[in-house]
């Protein structure tokens, strides 16, 4: 268990052919599904993701600057690509998602820097995917987790570009017109890159507005930055209640979908629990994973509970809650 669990079981049902518990929630909001590790378990050994992977030993770290390229591009398999942007290049060093469908291929941000050639990159992964394909040609579409400045510096490579099919903005208005949701953010809504579907849920909290996605075919979850190994920065008290709600959201879908592997935006953790690298640090040595098991979404969502309706600066295990409006953005414990 990687975080504190101060929820009561309360009642038992079955969803799906397994067994999920119900909790108090300590916060206020009512009744909320809380995934254990039997039902995740579960899950996963009865529907395999039709399109596994795998993941890297290690990542760019910022240790090796005079051998570590700018972008560390990682196959998780033929279909599926992560970039990493280089701690030697941004402190960010942020994560971007490029997925391949039949007919359209999603990338999600573009990075810290708009120094970095990100678009020649993803142009290189498109062009030889499609040699491989034997396909003429692919669509492009660009979109964001959120619109905070580490994910969008190199819009300006993309926007505009004929290469690019769709350029999908950071507003409101914009995000949910291209996703379709018209209840934001309570709806889950899908959307098909050609024989791969994703589900899309809205997870503001860290950022008014941002999305998670789930790729069906990989079962990964795509958290952006409110689920990851690092500081979870919420940056207003109002926000300390989307971001419990999003929790929440996120914890209710992985116990009806099965989930392999959570993925955010970051890594801000030490493989050594409870030690994160403070905000800026342009050296990581001896990384926490990216990935995380789908446990991790109660684990973040039943010590926010457990902090009620004031929150306070504290470092987990494997991550930290961090409500930058108490206690700056710089703190690290």
């Amino acid at each position: 268990m990687t975080a504190r669990r101060l929820a009561v079981p309360a009642a038992f049902l079955v969803l799906l052919g397994v067994l999920v518990v119900r909790t108090v929630d300590a916060g206020g909001f009512g009744l909320g599904l809380r995934v254990d590790r039997a039902t995740t378990t579960a899950l996963r050994k009865a529907a395999p993701p039709k399109s596994p992977g795998s993941w890297p030993v290690s990542w760019i770290s910022g240790t090796d600057c005079h051998n570590d390229p700018p972008m560390q591009v990682h196959a998780y398999n033929e279909d599926t690509y992560v970039i990493r942007q280089s701690k030697c290049a941004t402190y960010e060093a942020p994560f971007l998602y490029l997925l391949f469908g039949e007919d359209k291929v999603l990338l999600m941000d573009t990075g810290a820097t708009g120094v970095l050639p990100v678009k020649a990159l993803v142009d290189e992964i498109i062009a030889n995917w499609l040699a491989a394909k034997g396909q003429a040609d692919i669509d492009l579409i660009v979109a964001h987790t959120h619109g905070h400045f580490d994910h969008v510096q190199a819009d300006n490579q993309f926007a505009g570009s004929p290469d690019v099919t769709r350029f999908v903005g950071t507003n409101l208005a914009e995000v949910t017109s291209f996703w379709g949701l018209t209840n934001y953010p309570e709806d889950i809504v899908t959307y098909d890159l050609g024989g791969r579907v994703v589900d899309v849920l809205a997870t503001p909290g860290h950022h008014p507005v941002s999305v998670s996605l789930y790729d069906r075919d990989t079962q990964i979850l795509w958290t952006g930055d409110i689920v990851y190994p690092g500081h979870l920065f919420v940056f207003s008290a109002s926000e300390w209640f989307d971001f419990r709600d999003s929790l929440q959201r996120l914890v209710d879908f992985a116990a009806a979908n099965p989930v392999q592997w959570v993925v955010g935006c970051h890594i801000e953790m030490s493989a050594t629990p409870f030690e994160p690298y403070a905000y800026t640090t342009t050296v990581h040595p001896d990384e926490h994973l990216l990935q995380f098991r789908p446990e991790i979404l109660s684990d973040i969502l039943e010590a926010s509970l457990d902090m009620g309706n004031e929150p306070a600066c504290t470092i987990f295990d494997e991550f930290v809650i961090h409500p930058v409006y108490l206690c700056g953005i710089t703190w690290n414990g």
